[in-house]
């Protein structure tokens, strides 16, 4: 049986990306895994789609090569930094950001924006989703954390409800959802506030 994969907007990416004939390559662009949790690339992995990752944070990337390792799954996560993927131009049929485009500036998110449209093919759908305004959290990050050391941030980036769309000007939106999200988590009861788009490169 297949692994159920916490990431759940991703299974509504991955429907989209069955509905399609494009070849089954797909980028994690944050590919690290955290605790226990496998990557989420096994969900396309178990769908039988070449999986490519980049994990730009030490130990997201260890723990993802140990489960790897330890569960024989050639996921292919590999260190790079998603302001410069390291592939070459149009080669991915699906690229996503799940979790993982807020930890830097704004402008590294165009920066971020601009390489998924570059080594995404014509008619390649990408998934990434931005955390709102109304997200509550703003604690800053530590000074000796990934996104203070390797990406020069301070905080969160948070969007308004339409700001993101820029970043889509050469694609058409396929979806596009806010999502309020109350759950717990370690033992706590957080809310969460992101804005998931779904869009296809022209």
């Amino acid at each position: 049986m297949d692994e159920i994969i916490w990431a759940t907007p991703l299974y509504e990416f991955l429907r989209q990306c069955n509905s399609t004939s494009l070849d089954r390559t797909v980028l994690d662009c944050g590919a690290g895994s955290h605790g226990d949790r496998p990557p989420p690339l096994l969900l396309f992995y178990q769908q039988g789609y070449v999986t490519y990752g980049i994990e730009i944070a030490e130990d997201g990337l260890a723990n993802a090569h140990e489960f790897c390792i330890e569960n024989d799954k050639p996921l292919n996560i590999l260190r790079g930094d998603m302001r410069r993927i390291p592939f070459a131009d149009r080669v991915f049929g699906f690229v996503y950001s799940y979790n993982a485009i807020f930890f830097m500036t704004k402008a590294d998110i165009a920066l971020s924006m601009r390489e998924i449209e570059r080594v995404l093919k014509t008619g390649g759908i990408c998934f990434v989703n931005f955390l709102s305004v109304d997200d509550p959290d703003r604690r800053p990050f530590r000074g000796n954390g990934f996104a203070a050391r390797l990406l020069g941030s301070k905080h969160f980036s948070r969007h308004r409800n339409d700001e993101a769309d820029v970043y889509f000007k050469n694609f058409e939106i396929l979806r596009k959802e806010k999502r309020l999200v109350d759950k717990l988590y370690e033992g706590k009861r957080i809310k969460q506030a992101y804005i998931d788009y779904i869009a296809r490169k022209y």
